[in-house]
């Protein structure tokens, strides 16, 4: 009994494992995830330069507004109290008076710092991340020309509405994935490149 078991597992294992069954698609955001997912060169997506340069813009003008703001308090604080005025003096030098000072202008010093605080926080964060994004490379023309092609094969684009030309604007995608730059590759494209297209 124990040798009809065994050769049912031998024979199990010698035969080939079934295909794994492929999850029905519809065009649209799933079959795009789904194409993107299984090529690392059609991690192709928009940079949105103009909406990026554009919020910084906000950010900096915020901020500036803010600097404004506390420059003006400063001023006030200055024509107003004298210098030799000892509460103001310790409002000026000394950080804990300045945290626990009741008076009202030590409390819009604090109320816009805070504001300050939080707004510079924000931009310094959209600067890095701006940074970043600009370091990415563009997509190399082969990957752009079979991501479009793939993204364009239907009757209609992918995705529909104003997102069919989404891609239009070349000069706005980057490539998440790393640009091949093997001496093979380089040489095989430079040299090659009119054969393999």
């Amino acid at each position: 009994m124990s040798q009809c078991n065994d050769s049912v597992v031998i024979e199990l294992a010698q035969s080939p494992s079934p295909p794994i069954p492929q999850t029905p698609r519809l065009p649209g955001y799933s079959s795009f995830a789904h194409f993107i997912s299984q090529d690392g060169d059609a991690a192709i997506y928009r940079r949105y330069e103009s909406l990026s340069a554009r919020n910084l813009l906000y950010l900096q003008s915020e901020l500036h507004e803010l600097e404004g703001q506390l420059e003006a308090l400063d001023a006030e604080d200055a024509k107003d109290r004298h210098v030799d005025d000892q509460e103001s003096q310790k409002i000026a030098r000394l950080w804990h008076h300045y945290a626990r000072a009741g008076n009202a202008r030590a409390v819009r010093h604090r109320g816009l710092q805070g504001k300050i605080r939080a707004k510079i926080k924000e931009y310094h964060e959209a600067l890095v991340l701006e940074s970043r994004v600009l370091a990415l490379s563009a997509p190399t023309p082969r990957s752009l020309d079979i991501f479009k092609r793939w993204y364009l094969h239907y009757p209609r684009p992918v995705l529909w509405g104003r997102d069919e030309d989404l891609f239009r604007n070349e000069q706005d995608l980057v490539a998440l994935a790393p640009v091949e730059t093997d001496r093979l590759n380089i040489f095989l494209q430079k040299y090659l490149g009119w054969f393999l297209k």
